[in-house]
């Protein structure tokens, strides 16, 4: 009896770090991140970054009318982390949903290739430390906003080249 406990209680405990592992994540990023800009004197929306990195899997301007006459609420972004267990996104790639139900990948930015010139600048003046600076990069990488601005880089760019 008490070894059936144990093994609920231990699946229990791993499906909870699994669905709400991510999330506390987030937020605790969110919270530390936020606190840490303020104390700088900077908000998200002071923070620029660049479009350069981002690796296209299909060809800019695209010629497949299809795909160039998708509104952009047909793409998102799939996190892509190293495991299961891990809540740090190593790269995001994104996808558009084609008129056939078939998703499609359109492009990818991976993590390490995402350059935030004020935190570079940062970094290099030490007015932030290595962690801090990750930790700032990991906030912007996985905020939705940014989601949505690289969702319209990436539409801009497959229809205007």
């Amino acid at each position: 009896m008490l070894d059936n406990l144990l093994i609920i209680g231990m699946f229990l405990y791993i499906t909870i770090i699994l669905l709400t592992g991510e999330k506390l994540y987030c937020l605790g990023l969110d919270f530390f991140a936020t606190k840490k800009l303020k104390k700088l004197g900077y908000s998200f929306n002071d923070l620029e970054f660049s479009f350069e990195q981002i690796y296209y899997i299909v060809s800019t301007p695209s010629i497949n009318s299809e795909l160039c006459k998708l509104p952009t609420n047909n793409y998102f972004i799939k996190k892509g982390k190293l495991s299961l267990f891990s809540s740090k996104i190593n790269d995001l790639q994104i996808f558009v949903k084609m008129p056939n139900g078939k998703k499609k990948l359109l492009a990818i930015v991976p993590k390490d290739r995402f350059p935030v010139p004020t935190l570079d600048s940062m970094l290099y003046y030490n007015e932030i430390d290595q962690k801090e600076y990750d930790l700032l990069i990991a906030y912007l990488f996985s905020h939705v906003k940014t989601h949505d601005m690289i969702i319209k880089e990436v539409n801009h760019k497959i229809i205007e080249g």
